[in-house]
């Protein structure tokens, strides 16, 4: 099915598509403050937090980028361009972990709906390896 839009209104709106500072990561961010993690810090497969004293990374997964079980809907179109950049997000988070836990880090991985309902809980896993909060 071809897009509805032209190649120029398309990237306009894809352009509008936000990296950084997205509401989960500022509503999370907020439940950190007392502790001494960087956000979106220049380290390998960029955590969207991390704590490199302790050797700590959070990473926020939303449930369409990433594959969620329970949340994540097939795109109806260009299922050829989505199905591939979708696996390789699932594979690269995996290829990450991989490296993070061998270099001896503990990684933390929130899908997005776990922040949505329930943030203080995501933030209590986080603070029980080291003991605070």
């Amino acid at each position: 099915m071809p897009d509805t839009f032209s190649k120029k209104k398309r990237s306009q709106i894809m352009s509008k598509v936000k990296s950084k500072e997205t509401n989960l990561e500022l509503c999370f961010r907020k439940l950190l403050i007392g502790y001494r993690f960087r956000y979106q810090p220049k380290v390998f497969g960029k955590p969207d937090f991390a704590l490199k004293k302790l050797k700590i990374a959070i990473f926020i997964d939303s449930c369409f980028w990433h594959k969620c079980p329970k949340h994540f809907r097939k795109p109806n179109s260009n299922i050829s361009y989505w199905k591939p950049k979708i696996n390789r997000n699932v594979e690269r988070a995996k290829e990450v972990n991989k490296q993070f836990k061998k270099d001896g880090w503990i990684v933390f991985r929130f899908w997005e709906h776990d922040i949505k309902v329930n943030p203080e809980k995501c933030i209590n896993k986080v603070s029980e390896k080291f003991g605070r909060m």
